[in-house]
């Protein structure tokens, strides 16, 4: 029996169209900050005032360990709840909207860098943008996607910056040695080469958050829960996380 082609199509379209609904979300996010700025130029501290205080959410940010489950988990959840899951849809977002390849880009995402070298590969790359406008249309994406609601949001700080009160901010934890082996999977590599090449994109992990918040990414207090995915599994995660979500913001339970 011949295989289909379609899968791969329709993967293709879905992220495609998850980058469409980002960047639709945003348009009406700068048109609300025009307005407000308006509102607020016309009617003064009082009229920012109230218009600073509208709805955000729901919304679910996930921090993850690299080949941690995370991943999984996230799609697990998109399902459960219909929420769309954004992880590289935002990169590819800030890309069409900073008008710079995402493959440039990438070097930016979740990852520290020096001013030095930001410097340099502006000079050799003629559309890379500056990582203070990265960092810039990251938060415009995030807090898009927050006021928009009904959206799962992995990595990036998201939880560092967004309001508590409207989300459930998640971390998301395995073991080493689980993770490097799923690492070494993936990338068709030996297991030792990915013990060696997993700290390294822990530190890179680690260093932007320190870098671009100020935070620490494995201070609890940034989070609502973390979950050991390697103990809990994804079933129970997914339970645990829907049963917090619907208790601290009152949505809907999934079963």
């Amino acid at each position: 029996m011949a295989v289909s082609p379609a899968r791969p199509e329709r993967a293709g379209e879905t992220a495609m169209n998850k980058t469409s609904d980002i960047d639709k979300i945003i348009e009406r996010q700068m048109r609300f900050w025009e307005i407000r700025g308006r509102l607020a130029d016309e009617g003064g501290a009082a009229a920012e005032d109230a218009l600073a205080h509208l709805a955000e959410g729901p919304w679910i940010t996930l921090s993850k360990q690299q080949d941690s489950g995370g991943l999984e988990l996230a799609e697990r959840l998109s399902k459960a709840t219909g929420w769309q899951a954004f992880d590289r849809e935002i990169c590819s977002a800030i890309a069409r909207n900073t008008k710079t390849r995402e493959a440039v880009l990438s070097r930016l995402d979740e990852r520290a860098i020096g001013g030095f070298h930001d410097y340099v590969s502006q000079m050799l790359v003629p559309d890379a943008v500056g990582r203070i406008a990265y960092l810039q249309e990251l938060v415009h994406v995030i807090w898009g996607l927050a006021r928009q609601g009904n959206a799962i949001i992995v990595g990036r700080g998201a939880n560092w910056f967004l309001n508590p009160a409207h989300g459930l901010r998640v971390r998301i934890l395995s073991p080493f040695e689980e993770r490097a082996q799923r690492f070494a999977e993936r990338e068709g590599i030996s297991n030792d080469d990915a013990r060696r090449r997993l700290p390294e994109l822990d530190d890179e992990q680690i260093a932007f958050i320190r870098q671009v918040y100020n935070r620490d990414i494995n201070d609890p207090s940034g989070y609502d829960m973390v979950i050991n995915l390697e103990e809990m599994g994804l079933g129970t995660a997914e339970s645990i996380v829907l049963t917090a979500l619907h208790l601290k913001l009152g949505t809907k339970e999934h079963r």
